[in-house]
This record gives structure tokens, sequence and C-alpha cells, in this order.
């Protein structure tokens, strides 16, 4: 009798822990997450208007991959033109890019390189790193990366920066060595 009690009590507990295994299984069971591209275009041309009409960007890339899971959208050989400033365009280019979630933000990385042409001088600003973030509703640059500011009056190497391209100044974080040859 005894036995047949401990018999009894050990296939219901068995029974228990299966069933509740059962419903935890399938309440706790994750959603589906589709992680491949939803779309992939070709030799592709952005063009941003702001809300007065006038050119605001144009995102030129080599192929555009998107992938809602993470709302990301990769780019290959990306060529971005900002008109913020229509007196000083800035133009960015890299090897590679990716577009964050919102489609407001850019990452660069693998041979970025910036410029700004003042259109009333003709002066450049050059900026060459290994990677970039742009933020274009705060008109800013930001890398933590080594960088190298060209100009035609001198060069200067710093560790981090963030240049705020629309009122053409830029912040270096540490490490900040250059020179500057005065025009005559």
């Amino acid at each position: 009798m005894l036995v047949a009690f401990l018999m009894l009590t050990l296939v219901g507990i068995g029974y228990w822990a299966y069933d509740s295994n059962l419903h935890v299984g399938v309440q706790g069971k994750q959603p589906l997450v589709r992680e491949n591209a939803d779309y992939y275009f070709i030799d592709t041309q952005i063009t941003q208007y702001n809300e007065e009409g006038e050119l605001d960007y144009t995102l030129i890339s080599d192929s555009i991959t998107h992938y809602p899971h993470n709302d990301t959208t990769l780019l290959q050989a990306p060529h971005l033109e900002n008109f913020s400033n229509p007196q000083k365009p800035m133009v960015a280019d890299a090897l590679y890019g990716k577009l964050l979630p919102g489609n407001e933000d850019i990452e660069l990385w693998d041979q970025v390189v910036m410029t700004q042409t003042d259109l009333n001088n003709s002066s450049q600003v050059r900026i060459d790193t290994d990677f970039m973030t742009i933020y274009s509703d705060k008109g800013l640059a930001v890398t933590d990366r080594p960088v190298l500011i060209t100009n035609d009056t001198g060069r200067t190497r710093a560790i981090g920066m963030e240049a705020f391209y629309i009122e053409s100044l830029v912040k270096l974080k540490s490490r900040v060595r250059g020179f500057h040859e005065p025009k005559p």
C-alpha cells in the first residue's frame, strides 16, 4: 500500500512538472524575428528637401540593404552631400555606412573623408578618419578615433572630434598636434 502511494505520488509530480513545462514553453516562447533583408537596391540616390522646399541632402550609394528586425540600412560606398548651410556644403564619403533607426543618423567607416567647402572664398577643410557618426538633425559629426584635419594653411591630428559643420566649428578631444602656416 505504501509502495502504491509513493508510485502514485511520483507519477503525479512527474505529470505536474511535465504539464507545467509545456505551459511555460508555450507562454515563454520568443516570437520569430526575421533577420534577413526586406529590400535591397543597387545604384541608389536619396534626395531630401526641408520644410521650405530647399534641398537638404542627397545620399548616393552603390547598394542599400534594409533589415527590419533592427530598422538599420547598410550602405556600400555611401556619398552624402549635406546642404544645411548652403554657403558651406558638407560632403562625406566612406567605403561602408549604416543608416541608424529612424534614418536620421548615419555611421560611416573605412576610409571616411568629410570635406566642407566655403563657397564665398573657395577654402576647403578635409577631415580623414576610419569611423564617424553624423547626426543630421544636429549638424554634428562625431568620432572617438584618430582624425587628420587638413586645410590650405595647415594640418592637425587628434584623437576624437566633434564637428559642428553648420557652424564650421570643430572641437578636438585629445592628443592634438598640428602645424599652421599663415597665408602671405
